[in-house]
């Protein structure tokens, strides 16, 4: 029994780490370990923040084992994080370890399903998408969408370089804001901050920040605060990788009349809505068949969003697009037994507030106190409310949307 209980926290230390690498939050984390543990027999406590990962593992004979490890960063991988729940839901018991085993290590090894120019392209595809939620025009569309392409490509070469990771942020926002610069030369109808901030979204925090408010409403206190506080470093790097950009660029470029004078006919929203969904796909690397899923979480968020919103406000809109969307998933889940976070994550990320603290921190550096302060505000009031809808959502539709399997008289 010994040797089993080792061999079962080692296959529970990694499966941990493969789930946190993957992207799952920290209470969901804690819970799948929780419930493995009963089938297998033994008391799992599971202690999880972003950095480090206790395990303390207890048999029927009250033999313990503890594992310790400290956690590598994480990012988000839809494909391997389905199929691990996949392989959570299809543990029977200490006789299905070596199979697990076999099957942890064949996900954890597989290759990430979108890179190279395919994955350029889905930038240039959420950064264009993003520029027309930004109020720009044809010409930011376009200047927004070719620096995002830029900018994911040089993450990518940048991945490369692993000591230059910390950094990675100031480095790229700077080169952002100076191509945005360079193309308001040849364009001079665009506005180069509409271009930017579109270019950079692929790393601005807001579904991060949406996280860390989960966490902190569930109780995760170290979880949620490391993470709220890394997601408001980022912004901050990110922040003065833009100002570096401007400034540099100030000098290099000469002084020209720049704003947008193309506008987009607003019914362009919706179709920019559809093809953000479409970018989730390289954001989330998530699987080519799930594209109708989330393009159908994206449209749901946001129409939710625009018709609540226009009667109550942007706060209660939010709110109900959130609970609307996860309620969804859940109900996705109850129909094609797929996971609910196809529908959830592009849905919340079509709402989560990065690119509102971005803005507020250019407006603090430019001095407008008043201005950065009610961004920033209304960023973490915005995201407060999303990690609230959510939080319903994950609790009640539960109750109302479940698998049971008749077989085995399990709920799913």
């Amino acid at each position: 029994m010994t040797e089993n209980l080792d061999r079962l926290a080692r296959f529970l230390r990694d499966l941990a780490q493969a789930l946190h690498i993957s992207g799952m939050p920290t209470h969901d984390l804690e819970r799948h370990l929780n419930g493995i543990g009963q089938r297998f027999g033994v008391r799992v406590e599971c202690f999880a923040v972003l950095t480090m990962l206790t395990l303390n593992i207890t048999d029927e004979d009250a033999t313990q084992r503890v594992e310790m490890l400290r956690l590598p960063p994480y990012d988000f991988n839809m494909v391997r994080l389905i199929a691990l729940e996949k392989l959570i839901r299809e543990m029977e018991g200490i006789g299905s370890l070596g199979r697990c085993e076999v099957q942890l290590n064949e996900i954890i090894s597989a290759p990430p399903r979108w890179s190279g120019a395919a994955f350029v392209f889905l930038g240039f595809l959420l950064s264009a998408s993003v520029a027309v939620l930004l109020r720009g025009g044809w010409t930011e569309i376009l200047c927004g969408g070719t620096v995002g392409m830029l900018f994911v490509g040089g993450q990518l070469a940048l991945a490369r370089v692993p000591r230059l990771g910390p950094a990675a942020p100031v480095i790229l926002c700077t080169v952002a804001a100076i191509c945005a610069h360079a193309l308001s030369l040849v364009f001079p109808q665009q506005t180069p901050f509409i271009t930017a901030v579109a270019g950079v979204v692929f790393l601005l925090p807001g579904f991060t920040l949406t996280i860390a408010m989960s966490e902190l409403a569930t109780q995760n206190l170290l979880a949620g605060t490391g993470r709220l506080a890394g997601a408001f470093i980022l912004l901050f790097m990110m922040g003065a990788g833009l100002a570096i950009g401007t400034q540099i660029s100030q000098h290099l470029f000469p002084a020209h009349t720049t704003g947008t004078f193309a506008l987009v006919p607003t019914w362009v929203i919706w179709p920019a809505i559809a093809a953000l969904g479409v970018s989730m796909l390289g954001l989330l690397q998530a699987p080519l068949a799930s594209v109708h899923a989330m393009i159908g979480g994206s449209l749901l968020a946001w129409t939710v969003f625009s018709l609540v919103g226009a009667v109550l406000g942007n706060v209660v809109g939010a709110f109900v697009g959130a609970l609307a969307v996860a309620s969804a998933g859940h109900l996705y889940t109850y129909l094609t037994g797929q996971s609910n976070l196809l529908v959830k994550i592009p849905g919340l990320i079509t709402l989560v507030p990065g690119s509102m603290g971005f803005r507020g921190l250019h407006a603090l550096m430019e001095k407008d106190s008043a201005g950065g302060i009610s961004l920033i505000t209304d960023m973490v009031l915005t995201g407060a409310v999303l990690a609230v809808g959510l939080l319903l959502a994950d609790n009640i539709a539960p109750l109302l949307f479940t698998r049971r399997d008749v077989r085995k008289n399990t709920v799913r």
